[in-house]
């Protein structure tokens, strides 16, 4: 019998600079928090395309969540959005790869 999977921690490691102000010149491993956020596809179907669909946006939300992308925060350095791009990016294609569906993947992959 096959368990139902209901979640998915999308976790990704933000360097503080987009969470706390760095103290120092430079970020170091010292100075990494996780963040995660759990989403639900208990409701979905993700093996057809539509269920698909709808589990990419919310990890795609979540990712955006995690990495500090969104309203008002424009004002950032160049710096902190391209690292915000990054942890976005590495988050998303983590948490696709985490749930190992065919149609998320191809998705995911365009």
């Amino acid at each position: 019998m096959m368990k139902k999977r209901t979640g998915l921690s999308v976790a990704a490691v933000i360097a503080s600079g987009l969470v706390l102000p760095v103290v120092g010149p430079a970020a170091t491993p010292s100075h990494i928090d996780d963040a995660a956020v759990r989403v639900s596809y208990a409701d979905l179907n993700i093996n057809n395309a539509a269920g698909a669909e709808v589990l990419y946006a919310r990890l795609q939300r979540a990712s955006q969540e995690v990495c500090g992308i969104g309203p008002g925060l424009d004002m950032r350095s160049l710096s902190e959005t391209r690292k915000a791009r990054v942890c976005y990016e590495k988050s998303l294609t983590a948490a696709v790869n985490r749930i190992d569906s065919d149609a998320l993947t191809e998705l995911h992959n365009g």
